[in-house]
Formats: structure tokens, C-alpha cells, sequence
């Protein structure tokens, strides 16, 4: 028994001096491989499984548009990491464990990296960045430094530092890097290449990074993304290489399909039995089953192959068969709307037919499509170039039947809406046929059968002849005649006896059901509607004519300056000329047809002399008459330039005043050029800075109006969202109820029935006032729109309360306004800076008007 216990007490000694040997503080062998183990099998594991699951949310969620080169990695999304937050907390926890209870580890720095991680999913770019940083001063491991540096890369490209990112990149150039972390280097800086749209050095650094790759890298993506590059950049052969590397590495069947989909559009067509051969490609992947999904996007690429052989006609079928197997894919069937608008827009020049395809186009094709906003404008542009042809076609047609007798025109209506009857009939005819053929062929993609299956053998055909036919002919009895939709029987014999009885006699309604409109009186009223359009007055021919004016001014114009089709603009510039020789835009259209002309090699002179003998005084005439107008103007443009440039550094140093004085003076000595709304825009800014916000937001508001077209006017609207949007923030922060805090600036508000001229009374009373009572104070009037029913005049602005209401006792007192003169509700009051901006978003004066009466009557 005693043995026993000498037994126990050195066991226990000796497990108790291991215990004490692996402190984490030590750095012993036995120490070190404990924490080595425990570190790297506990927290550390937990932690890059969470890392990974991250990673696959994020891969899962990406929506890959093979159309265009696949990002390197996908984008991370604030809104996706909200839905992962909780593994980003527990890899934080975890690793944090591994740090702090394994100091002495291999694995502190690897737990260091994946924080970095986590933070980097999660978008906390500013911590994520300072981790990897840390990893980099404070590691003696090199190869985890250059591992950290390369996740920083990744991380300040994501964060919009690319001046850091490439100085990373240019740092890590000259480290001696083990083989796992110049693959990732590699990576991110493609990354950061395909950011900046730099696709020959992206395609580089994948292609150094290829032999690296290992299958859990997913290098069939980065093969294919490779051969995507090389295709956009025109290196076939290559595009085709990695393509076929893509496939050989077994990828998911989706990237598969699409890798076998561009080896036939980069195969070296040097033969005719090579475009049998790739044709034959394609028909292959189109009848494969497993394809079925991929069908509209086989054509597409079928169409792409087609117009690079220069066949639009089986380049525009193969189109149209993508449109019609696009059913759940809006973006493929965008693509392919797009891609008929642009070749019945650059090649074949039907305006009408690619206006269509353009509106197809927008309907279908998110928003989030590169290059949108340009596809939108092009759409806007076609559907005003139709707009003009419709317009003239419509009103010349409408003048010639005015000259016609009531029986001619009785019978060109009547021709016309049996045409169009006939027009539906044949459409609606091909769209039933169209069905038709889907659900056949839907039919044998599910079932299986053939063309050359008996119909009786088989239950699918059986089904939808049942449906086809209940569909034609309605749910009937089988019995003798069918076919006839009106048997009567004796009771409805009967019932028609009755009512002919009670004096129904009309039998041309006999037959038609309740609730059926009668066709003749459907034609009769189009007719009606028709007939009256036609301008038989003078006044009505006149409102025509003028139609037709300015539709073809407007088709010129959209000819000459957004389709570039000079020849059609002159056409159309002459036709309004001969038509029209009165218009008021013939200064201007002779100068069109002079610059036409001139481009055109042809005479110029008619357009020359005609210009300068009858529109001497006319811009257009100076352009032609003095050579150096155009210098002048451009001499004026130089020096608007020089004030611009000297008032923003003033603007810049918060020189508000000295760059409203250059700004205003340059205004005044030189003309005005296309460079002067840059000029207003700057003042706007400068009220910005000085003025109220909601005076600054009028301002903007009347610079957009003025300047519609300016290349600066986006920028404008841009700046009036960001100030309505920081009001509204502000008025969230703040609250829906007034702010009771007194000590700040304050204005007097002076609030009017809008629309009655009473702000050109009010406007110059007050400021008369303010100029002989208050000169000293600096006092300034403006005016503002507080809705569409009211207007406001405000006096800015009173150090505090006690100031206001002084000045408010005595503008009261003296009815400075003459307020039973003006014919409207006057409401006047004092108000704070802060309060003032949640009235003017929030437009309740009845609420102000309470809280002004609490707050600061009792004062009075």
C-alpha cells in the first residue's frame, strides 16, 4: 500500500513538471510541441473552417455573367456579410484563442492572417488592413510576412487604395517567396490588374500563377478566366489552349459547358471543313439534353460565330431562336435583344426595327448591366428618331385625306383597318403556330417521343391534343355536328320566339353573346376616331403643318449628331427647307448643310451666301463671315478659364468672398461661352459654404434648369442628391420634433401664398427695411420655394434668440410688410438654423407654428 502511494506522489510529480513545462511562456521543446498541437487541432482549425464557410457564401452567392470575363474573386457585399456575421465573430474568437493561449506557437501569426480575414470579408477594411500590417512588422516568419502582404494587396484594392496596393506589389517583387504565397501574389495581382481594367498585365500574373495552381484552388476557373482574356484580347490560339486546359481539369459542368461553348468560337478557321466543324460543334452542344438550360445562350454564341463570318441573316435567326429560349435568364435575353439592335443599327441602319429591339432591350435587362446607362440612351435616341418618321408620316397622311370627299376618305379608312385586321389575324396565326411548335418540342425534351411515334401510343401526345383542342374549340360533347358553336335547342327556340314577341327584332344581335362587342361597331368607331383626327380647318392644318416642321428639323438633328448619317441629315435639312422656307430654324439648318456639304466634298457655296445675305447677324452667319469668331470665342473661353482656376484655389483655401468677386468680374467682362456654367457652379458652391443649405439646393436646383444640357449638369444633380440626402439624414438623427436648443443662429421666416406676385411686393420691402434700420448688422434677403401652394422670404441671419426676437418685436410693430395689402395668409416667425432645415424637408408650418408660439411668444 505504501509502495502504491510513493507510486502516485512521483506519477504526480512528474505530470505536474509537464504541466509546468508547457506554460505557454516557455519555450522548451515540450512546451512548444504541446502548444504547437493544441493551437493548430483546437482554435486555429475552428477558426479557417469558419474562413472557409465565409468563402463558400461568398462563392455561392456570385452570379457568374459568362458574357463577360469572370472576376478573380467575387465581390463582398456589406449586405451578404450581415448574413455571415456570426462565423466572422466566432474566427475572430477563435483565433484570438489561439494567440492568446498558445503565445509561444508556430500558429500566432497564421491566426493573426485569418483575423485579417474575417475583417476583410466583413468589410472592415481599416482593421483588416492594420492586422495584416502587424503580421508583417511584428512575425520573424518571412513566409507568413509575404503571406500577410499578399491578403494587404487584395485588401487596399478592395478598399480603393490602389497607390498602396501597387506599392505592395512593387515591395514583394523583390522578396524570395516560397511557392504558395507567390500563387497568391500572383492572384492579387491579377486582381488588382483586372480592377484596373488592365487585362494584359491580369492575364500575366494568371498565367505565372497557373502552374502553381492546385485543384482546391479552383484553377479550372482561373484556366478559364485565362482563356476569357486571351479571346478579348484576340489570341485564339491561346484562349483555345486554356480552354482545353480548363476542361481537362474536370470543373463543375457549368463552367465545362461554357469552356466547350468558346473552343468553338477561338477555333482556327483556316478551311471550309473548319466552319463545318465548328458549326457541327455547336449543333452538337445544342442537342445534348444535359444542355437544355444553356440553349439561348448556345445560340448566342452561335449568332457570334455567324457574324464574324459576315452572315447577319443566320447571325440575326440565331438571335431571335436565344430570345425565345431565354425563359428564366433576363440577362441572356437582354444580350440578345442587344445584339439584334445593334446589328440592324450599325450594319443594316433600320432605325424603326432597332428602336424595337432596343425597347426589347430595356425592359429585360438589368439595371446592373455594364455600360447601361449608354444602352438606355441609344434606346432614348432611336425612340425620338421614330418618333419624327411616325409624326410625318402620320400628319401627311392625315393633310391627304383633308383634301379628299367624305366617300373617298370613308373608303381609305375603312381599306386601311381591313388591312390591319388582316395584319392582327396573320400575327396572331404565327404566334398560335409558334406555341404549337414550343409545346411539341417541349414535349419530346420531357418525354422523349419522336415525330415518327404513333399518336395513339404515346399519352403525352394524347394530352396536348386534348389541351389543343380544348383550347380551338372548347370543352364539347363528342356527338354529330360538333364543329357547329350554335345549336339551339327547342327551349332556345322558344326563348327567341319571346323575345321577338316582346319586340326584339333586331336579328343582326341575335347571335351575339352578352357582354361580345359587335365587330361592325368596333370598325365604326375606329373609323370614328380616325375621321376625327383629320385637320379639315385652317387652324388644325396649320397645328399639323407645324407638327411636320419640327419633326424634320428634329429627325436632322438626331441624323447629323447622334446617328452620324450625314447624307440622311442633308436630306432631311433640304426637305424642311423646300417644305417649310419660313422656319425659324433655317439659320441654323444652313449652317448644318454648309458643314454637310463641306464634309461631303460637295458645293458649298448656295448655303454660304444664302446664310450670310439673309441672316447677317445671326451666330451662324459670324462663323462664317469672320474667320477669327471662333478664336475670339475661344480667346474668351482662355480667360474664363484663368478666373475659374484663380477663384477655386480661393474657394480651395476658404477665400469664399475674394472668389465670388473673380467670378463675378469675369462674368461681366468677357461673353458668354460654353466654359460659363462651370463658372455659375463654382458660385453655387460657394453659397454652399456660406449660405443655408436649403438656399444652396434652390440655387442648384435653378442651375440644372438653366443649363440642361451642360456636361457639368450631371455633376450638379449629383451634388443636389448627396445635400437632399444628408437633410434627410440629418432630419432622422434629429427627430420628427423641433429642436429645443436656442443658443445657435437664427433667421426670421416670412411664409406666402405662392403664384400671386406677392414675393416681388415683399422681397424689396424687407431689404428697403433691413438697409436703413439694420445696415450695420449685414442683414441678407433671399426667397425660396417651401412648396408647390407657398413661397418663403428669410432674413439671415441673428446671433441667438434674444437678437431674433428683438428684431422680430419691431418688424411686427411696424408692419413692415403692409401686411392687409398683399391678399394673402401671412405667416411670420423667427427660427434656429437646425430647426429650419426639419421644417423646410418636413413642410408642417402648423407644427412650427405651435412650437414657435410655446417657445418664443412667452418671450415677447
Amino acid at each position: 500500500m505504501l509502495r502504491l502511494r510513493h507510486h502516485f506522489f512521483y506519477i504526480s510529480v512528474i505530470i505536474i513538471a509537464l504541466l509546468a513545462s508547457c506554460s505557454a511562456e516557455r519555450k522548451n521543446i515540450i512546451s512548444k510541441t504541446y502548444h504547437n498541437t493544441t493551437a493548430r487541432y483546437n482554435a486555429y482549425f475552428y477558426a479557417k473552417e469558419n474562413i472557409r464557410e465565409i468563402e463558400k457564401i461568398l462563392d455561392d452567392s456570385y452570379d457568374n455573367d459568362y458574357n463577360n470575363i469572370l472576376n478573380i474573386y467575387p465581390e463582398i457585399d456589406s449586405v451578404l456579410a450581415k448574413t455571415y456575421e456570426d462565423k466572422v465573430e466566432e474566427c475572430i474568437k477563435k483565433a484570438s484563442i489561439a494567440i492568446q493561449r498558445h503565445k509561444n506557437s508556430k500558429w500566432v501569426d497564421d491566426s493573426y492572417i485569418l483575423i485579417g480575414l474575417a475583417r476583410l470579408y466583413s468589410t472592415d477594411y481599416v482593421n483588416a488592413i492594420e492586422t495584416f500590417k502587424y503580421v508583417n512588422t511584428k512575425s520573424e516568419d518571412p513566409d507568413a510576412r509575404h503571406r500577410a502582404l499578399a491578403h494587404l494587396l487584395r485588401t487596399f484594392t478592395d478598399y480603393n487604395e490602389y497607390n498602396n496596393a501597387i506599392s505592395v506589389s512593387d515591395y514583394l517583387k523583390k522578396e524570395k517567396l516560397n511557392k504558395n504565397n507567390q500563387k497568391l501574389l500572383y492572384i492579387n495581382r491579377a486582381h488588382y490588374y483586372q480592377v484596373q481594367e488592365d487585362h494584359d498585365n491580369m492575364v500575366q500574373n494568371l498565367v505565372k500563377a497557373a502552374p502553381l495552381l492546385k485543384k482546391k484552388d479552383g484553377k479550372g476557373r482561373i484556366y478559364f478566366i485565362i482563356g476569357q482574356v486571351y479571346q478579348m484580347l484576340g489570341f485564339d490560339a491561346e484562349a483555345f489552349n486554356y480552354y482545353k486546359k480548363c476542361i481537362a481539369s474536370n470543373p463543375e459542368y457549368e463552367l465545362d459547358f461554357y469552356a466547350r461553348l468558346y473552343m468553338a468560337q477561338v477555333t482556327e478557321l483556316g478551311k471550309s471543313s473548319d466552319l463545318k466543324s465548328a458549326r457541327k460543334l455547336f449543333k452538337k452542344l445544342l442537342k445534348d439534353k444535359k444542355n437544355k438550360e444553356f440553349k439561348d445562350k448556345i445560340y448566342y454564341e452561335m449568332a457570334a460565330f455567324e457574324l464574324r463570318q459576315n452572315n447577319l441573316d443566320d447571325a440575326i435567326e440565331y438571335l431571335k431562336e436565344s430570345v425565345k429560349a431565354s425563359t428564366n435568364n433576363n440577362r441572356q435575353k437582354g444580350q440578345s435583344y442587344l445584339k439584334l439592335g445593334e446589328i440592324h443599327y450599325d450594319s443594316l441602319r433600320k432605325y424603326e426595327l432597332a428602336k424595337a429591339y432596343y425597347d426589347s432591350t430595356i425592359t429585360v435587362l438589368p439595371k446592373d448591366y455594364d455600360n447601361y446607362e449608354q444602352i438606355k440612351e441609344r434606346q432614348e435616341v432611336l425612340a425620338d428618331f421614330v418618333e419624327q418618321l411616325n409624326t410625318i408620316q402620320l400628319q401627311d397622311s392625315l393633310l391627304a385625306l383633308s383634301e379628299m370627299d367624305s366617300i373617298s376618305i370613308r373608303k381609305q379608312i375603312d381599306e386601311y383597318i381591313a388591312a390591319e385586321e388582316e395584319r392582327k389575324k396573320e400575327e396572331e396565326e404565327k404566334e398560335r403556330k409558334r406555341i404549337r411548335r414550343n409545346t411539341f418540342n417541349q414535349l419530346q425534351d420531357n418525354t422523349g417521343f419522336s415525330s415518327t411515334s404513333w399518336y395513339f401510343d404515346n399519352p403525352s401526345a394524347i394530352a396536348m391534343g386534348q389541351t389543343e383542342f380544348k383550347r380551338i374549340w372548347g370543352d364539347r360533347p363528342l356527338e354529330d355536328n360538333w364543329r357547329r358553336s350554335n345549336k339551339e335547342s327547342e327551349q332556345d327556340y322558344e326563348q327567341v320566339a319571346a323575345n321577338e314577341d316582346i319586340g326584339n327584332t333586331n336579328k343582326d344581335t341575335d347571335n351575339i353573346e352578352v357582354g361580345e362587342e359587335d365587330p361592325e361597331m368596333v370598325v365604326t368607331a375606329q373609323a370614328e376616331k380616325m375621321y376625327n383626327q383629320i385637320p379639315f380647318s385652317a387652324e388644325a392644318k396649320e397645328r399639323a403643318l407645324d407638327q411636320i416642321e419640327e419633326a424634320y428639323y428634329k429627325l436632322g438633328n438626331i441624323y447629323y449628331f447622334n446617328l452620324h448619317e450625314e447624307r440622311n441629315a442633308a436630306t432631311s435639312f433640304e426637305t424642311l427647307l423646300q417644305r417649310f422656307p419660313e422656319t425659324e430654324h433655317e439659320p441654323e439648318v444652313l449652317y448644318h448643310l454648309y458643314l454637310i456639304n463641306k464634309s461631303l466634298g460637295k458645293d458649298v457655296e448656295k448655303f454660304k451666301n444664302r446664310l450670310l445675305s439673309q441672316y447677317p447677324n445671326s451666330t451662324y452667319a459670324k462663323l462664317l463671315a469672320n474667320p477669327n469668331y471662333t478664336e475670339e470665342s475661344t480667346a474668351a473661353n482662355e480667360q474664363l478659364k484663368k478666373a475659374y482656376k484663380t477663384a477655386y484655389e480661393m474657394y480651395s483655401n476658404g477665400q469664399y468672398q475674394e472668389a465670388l468677386g473673380v467670378l463675378n468680374q469675369a462674368m461681366n467682362d468677357y461673353q458668354e461661352t460654353v466654359f460659363t456654367p462651370r463658372l455659375k457652379l463654382l458660385k453655387v458652391l460657394i453659397t454652399g459654404k456660406t449660405e443655408d443649405i436649403n438656399l444652396y439646393q434652390y440655387q442648384l436646383t435653378e442651375f440644372i434648369k438653366e443649363h440642361p444640357d451642360s456636361d457639368i449638369t450631371p455633376y450638379a444633380k449629383e451634388l443636389l442628391t448627396a445635400s437632399e440626402n444628408f437633410l434627410k439624414k440629418q432630419r432622422r438623427l434629429l427627430g420628427t420634433e423641433f429642436v429645443t436648443y436656442f443658443d445657435q443662429e437664427h433667421y426670421l421666416v416670412v411664409v406666402y401664398d405662392a403664384g400671386k406676385g406677392i414675393t416681388d411686393k415683399i422681397y424689396p420691402l424687407i431689404e428697403t427695411y433691413n438697409d436703413t434700420n439694420f445696415e450695420k448688422q449685414d442683414l441678407k434677403t433671399s426667397n425660396l420655394i417651401l412648396d408647390n401652394n407657398r413661397s418663403i422670404t428669410m432674413v439671415s441671419s441673428f446671433e441667438d434668440k434674444q437678437e431674433a426676437l428683438a428684431y422680430f418685436k419691431k418688424f411686427v410693430s411696424e408692419d413692415v410688410i403692409l401686411e392687409k395689402t398683399q391678399n394673402s395668409k401671412i405667416y411670420k416667425f423667427v427660427i434656429t438654423k437646425d430647426n429650419f432645415n426639419i421644417f423646410y424637408q418636413s413642410k408642417d408650418l402648423e407644427a412650427y407654428i405651435r412650437f414657435f408660439d410655446k417657445n418664443y411668444k412667452n418671450g415677447l
